[in-house]
């Protein structure tokens, strides 16, 4: 009865150790497999990871031969008056603050202050400085008189700012600067690079 009870402790015993080593590498293959599927999912990602690349900002260096004249005007004057008076009415508004869209003596952008100043002599012109520089009539830098117009390439491509020349090689125009309506020189670094032409507009 003793030997029968031994035996069967004994039995139960190999049952269980043998139970317990089997599980060990199971477990070992299983932990293993998990691990190796963790690694490719991570290999996985790394090789789908996309790389965004930053692209460089191109900047052009403006140089003497990049003086393109944009102005054509539409090949005559378009009215008769005194050029003295443009100056005069011009003058009169130096100070005034700029405003994008700006049209009155409340806030002026450049061709809305071109645009007010020559209205003041009954002459009416286009809105933008776009526009304005396809009317008149073309004159070269070196033919410029006081009351014309001159355009130059300054926020954007193309014709985007315009002023009212007063000889000299000044000129008076709306800056976007806290100057406002304000004179500047036409032979300036700045506004001399992106001078892009002028027009008449009185004979």
């Amino acid at each position: 009865m003793v030997y029968w009870m031994l035996n069967k402790k004994m039995l139960s015993f190999t049952l269980t150790l043998t139970l317990v080593l089997t599980a060990v590498p199971i477990f070992d293959v299983q932990a293993a497999k998990t691990t190796k599927q963790n690694k490719k999912v991570v290999v996985q990602r790394k090789n789908n990871k996309k790389v965004s690349v930053q692209k460089k900002k191109k900047t052009i260096k403006r140089t003497a031969s990049m003086g393109r004249i944009y102005s054509r005007g539409s090949g005559s004057v378009i009215a008769v008056g005194n050029v003295e008076q443009v100056e005069d009415i011009a003058k009169s508004l130096l100070g005034v603050r700029y405003v994008y869209g700006g049209t009155t003596t409340n806030g002026l952008d450049c061709s809305g202050f071109v645009q007010y100043v020559y209205k003041k002599m009954g002459v009416v012109l286009p809105r933008t400085a776009s526009q304005q520089a396809r009317v008149g009539l073309a004159v070269s830098k070196d033919n410029l008189r006081k009351g014309d117009l001159v355009f130059f390439e300054t926020v954007s491509a193309g014709i985007s700012h315009v002023g009212i020349y007063l000889g000299n090689g000044k000129f008076i125009h709306a800056s976007s600067t806290k100057k406002g309506v304000t004179i500047s020189s036409l032979n300036s670094g700045y506004y001399n690079e992106r001078y892009r032409g002028a027009v008449r507009i009185l004979k």
